[in-house]
């Protein structure tokens, strides 16, 4: 989408703003998303649309999962969301 609208002479500014409202992808993505195109490097996936998911733990294991996601670099949500996609491929493939 990025490489499209900036073949089509639309400035940075304007793609971003079309990314943040037709994607759903933050200010932040967008930026980034048109960086990558104007350097040449193809198009790439837009992620799928994220939501909240309300769940009660543990507070000890919301400690664990904080720890964790900061040791690896990552935000909570993405660090969960990688364990869970881990998760659902084990099971699938057990059962």
């Amino acid at each position: 989408m990025a490489v499209d609208l900036l073949k089509k002479n639309a400035s940075p500014q304007e793609v971003v703003s079309s990314l943040v409202s037709q994607a759903h992808v933050s200010v932040r993505q967008a930026y980034r998303y048109v960086h990558q195109a104007q350097q040449g490097r193809g198009r790439l996936p837009l992620p799928e649309t994220k939501a909240v998911f309300t769940v009660k733990l543990p507070e000890s294991l919301i400690g664990r999962v904080r720890r964790q996601a900061r040791q690896q670099g990552q935000p909570i949500s993405d660090w969960v969301g990688e364990a869970l996609q881990a998760f659902l491929a084990r099971s699938q493939h057990h059962g």
